[in-house]
């Protein structure tokens, strides 16, 4: 239990101070128009300390949720599949992007900014899924498992239009709303995470005689 309510803290903590540390960046961060350029660009700014200072709180929550995740029954790979997203923006928060006008020739560290940050959300978008359709099929014994199905819809919804916004930027007519696109998706999936940090599982009902016995074995 202690544990349970450690990992639950942890989650809610470090997802509070991503939202509030990337909201208050476009507020205070001047220069840059948040329709066009991306959350990390901001970096570069006067304040982009409070967008290292987000990405980390996002590492800190998805990690105690992975954690959380892994140790429950039915978290099993998609758990894993957290813990690697929370990986990724680490890597993203330790590497800073390039300022804005650098597609052609970015630097070593926005290139792994880059990476990390597009691995980071295909792994999280699927992970997403994963966990959803888990927790659906045992719905009385997961709460909010509504409210999570709406938001996996739309975070696969924002994760599609991101990447078309993505490529339209960088290949077709440089027009797209990259950054506000960018920032659906990461306020949908900072809203799916927060909902799922706060849902409980209650205990499956034991098994009785052989079966009670074989259950260790055979389910994961």
């Amino acid at each position: 239990m202690t544990k349970t309510i450690s990992t639950k803290t942890s989650s809610l903590a470090g997802f509070a101070i991503a939202a509030l540390a990337l909201t208050v960046s476009d507020v205070v961060n001047e220069g840059y128009d948040p329709l066009a350029e991306t959350v990390s660009r901001y970096v570069n700014l006067p304040h982009g300390w409070l967008v290292t200072v987000g990405l980390l709180g996002f590492a800190l929550g998805s990690a105690a949720l992975a954690v959380r995740t892994v140790r429950a029954e039915g978290g099993g790979r998609s758990g894993w599949l957290l813990g690697f997203w929370a990986g990724c923006v680490l890597v993203a928060a330790v590497f800073p992007a390039d300022p804005p006008g650098g597609w052609d020739r970015p630097s070593t560290a926005d290139t792994v900014h880059g990476v990390a940050a597009w691995a980071g959300f295909l792994t999280l978008a699927v992970a997403i899924v994963r966990l959803t359709v888990t927790w659906r099929r045992e719905p009385a014994r997961v709460s909010g498992v509504r409210g999570l199905t709406v938001l996996a819809w739309a975070s696969s919804v924002a994760f599609v239009l991101f990447a078309a916004a993505m490529v339209d930027r960088a290949v077709l007519t440089h027009t797209a709303p990259l950054g506000l696109a960018e920032r659906v998706v990461i306020a949908v999936d900072l809203a799916w995470l927060a909902l799922a940090a706060t849902t409980s599982a209650a205990p499956r009902p034991a098994a009785s005689g052989t079966m009670s016995r074989m259950t260790p074995g055979l389910i994961k």
